[in-house]
């Protein structure tokens, strides 16, 4: 156990000599190498892009669940509904969508530290 504490420790210790050795050195990456990471680039903005529509859901939870809890009068003349079932209803609503929104805050900050790798990795300081 403790040799694979010391071989973690040394692989990023080698990762931050690497980096900013990698600055100061232009190293040219194989076509295939350059390849993988675009690739690897275009899965992370994908999984972006989900995340935020995820974020998107979750807003229209909280939006329906305000909709369902204001209209609590209309809901128990019309439909007969007692104005507790729909209050609970509501919250919930709101509750998942919050769950749902902090969760994908979650995810998109960890795919952005993903995306900083690959931009280190690919050299592009501009992008």
């Amino acid at each position: 156990m403790p040799a694979k504490k010391k071989r973690r420790h040394r692989k990023k210790a080698s990762r931050k000599i690497h980096r900013s050795s990698k600055h100061k050195v232009n190293h040219k990456m194989s076509l295939e190498e350059e390849r993988t990471l675009f690739v690897k680039e275009q899965t992370v903005l994908a999984k972006e892009r989900t995340i935020l529509s995820f974020m998107r859901t979750g807003l229209g939870f909280i939006t329906a669940g305000f909709a369902m809890i204001a209209g609590t009068a209309i809901l128990e003349s019309v439909f007969k509904i007692h104005p507790l079932t729909s209050m609970i209803i509501g919250s919930g609503l709101v509750v998942v969508g919050f769950l749902e929104i902090a969760e994908s805050y979650r995810r998109l900050r960890v795919y952005k530290r993903k995306m900083e790798e690959i931009k280190d990795e690919l050299g592009d300081e501009d992008v």
